[in-house]
């Protein structure tokens, strides 16, 4: 049986041997080596432009984004315990600078939900009759329907190939919260795919 797409953008992206090699950079860079620190903008840059356009959906001042982001990095690099990946802990960074760049105050839903049956479950992309390119066209064409929050929720699940319980680590929120979110996003995106579809 071969490998959902899903599957393969976690490994690629969360790799033991990636996260061993983030985290000694992270600890290279804590002690002052500027090339270690180089090395490490150098491999998030490009996952960092992609996580915050599909926040802010603005390319004009990413890179500054970034560079505020990384210098945080830099900045607090003795203060990463290893106690999640290197990527939970940069795009944490990364997902609160891009909703200050927006002026946008951060949306914390403290409420508990109950989910039945129906609201719980969120099925794989891969398990649906539309093939992968057009799950990617319709989530960026349905991305500007969506809340910052929401497009944080979607483009760490389906992009970053993180789960619920590290999305809400990231966001500083409940894991309900972060189903939540996924749960509107996706109500508005399959309202979407019907006209989608009659475009092409």
């Amino acid at each position: 049986m071969s490998e959902l797409p899903e599957s393969k953008i976690r490994k690629s992206f969360n790799s033991n041997e990636q996260q061993v090699k983030e985290r000694n950079l992270i600890a290279e860079a804590a002690g002052g080596n500027g090339k270690a620190f180089e090395q490490l903008y150098q491999r998030y840059f490009d996952r960092l432009y992609q996580f915050i356009f599909h926040i802010t959906r603005r390319h004009d001042y990413i890179e500054e984004i970034i560079n505020d982001v990384m210098y945080v990095v830099w900045e607090k690099a003795s203060t990463y315990d290893q106690t999640c990946r290197p990527s939970t802990w940069i795009l944490g960074i990364a997902y609160f600078k891009a909703l200050k760049s927006i002026e946008q105050s951060l949306i914390r839903e403290d409420r508990s939900v109950e989910f039945n049956d129906e609201l719980d479950y969120f099925p794989n992309p891969a398990a649906q009759w539309v093939s992968q390119l057009e799950i990617s066209n319709w989530l960026e064409a349905g991305f500007d329907n969506l809340s910052p929050e929401q497009r944080a929720v979607v483009e760490m699940t389906y992009y970053q190939g993180l789960h619920y319980n590290e999305i809400a680590e990231i966001m500083q929120c409940p894991e309900n919260t972060v189903k939540t979110r996924m749960f509107h996003a996706r109500k508005i995106l399959a309202k979407l795919l019907p006209e989608l579809k009659g475009r092409s």
